[in-house]
């Protein structure tokens, strides 16, 4: 009798610790699947990149200064997914431009139709200031804090010094990450 309750105990024993091991196991392997790889969209921003001339490198930037990679990313002011898209204003521009119904906003967390739209957008603020020398980092003002804003950073000529003219300390550190990640990615 004394043995068969030990073996029960041991029985026990082995089973919690299976148990453990399991959920570990699940919990390490959620971990590393849902960890924000900063190359799993490559493939989607190559494609958007050649189809809005835009570099692909910055856009990467940009969805890692938006979002860190996270497709579930929210903003505090209503920004959704990769690109950090504002539903009532890139989204609805977008729509308008390609002559679509508005989109949902869960449609902004899929990362092909977030990375279209946030390419599409920067390439217009890239059009816009391709004739300044400092046009990426325009045009990366004009993502954040609108093109009524760009347009008093603008400097008073095409070669001049942008950066000290941005008068949003955030918007400023905003394009300073940005193109710090940029040239990053350049070097790679």
């Amino acid at each position: 009798m004394y043995s068969y309750k030990k073996q029960k105990k041991t029985s026990n024993k082995n089973k919690i610790i299976i148990i453990a091991l399991l959920i570990a196991f699940a919990a390490l392997t959620f971990y590393y699947s849902s960890r924000r790889n900063e190359n799993r969209y490559d493939a989607i921003i190559e494609k958007t990149a050649k189809k809005y001339n835009v570099d692909s490198r910055l856009i990467k930037a940009v969805i890692s200064q938006e979002s860190k990679f996270d497709d579930r990313a929210r903003g505090t002011s209503g920004e959704i997914g990769l690109m950090q898209i504002m539903p009532n204003g890139a989204a609805v521009d977008w729509a308008r431009h390609y002559k679509l119904d508005k989109l949902s906003k869960g449609v902004l967390f899929v990362p092909k139709v977030n990375i279209e739209i946030g390419t599409w957008y920067l390439s217009k603020a890239l059009k816009r200031w391709k004739n300044y020398k400092h046009d990426k980092e325009l045009a990366l003002c004009q993502y954040n804090a609108g093109g009524k804003r760009a347009n008093a950073w603008k400097p008073k000529n095409y070669d001049g010094a942008m950066l000290d003219r941005i008068k949003i300390r955030s918007t400023r550190a905003y394009v300073e990450s940005i193109m710090y990640k940029y040239k990053k990615y350049c070097e790679k």
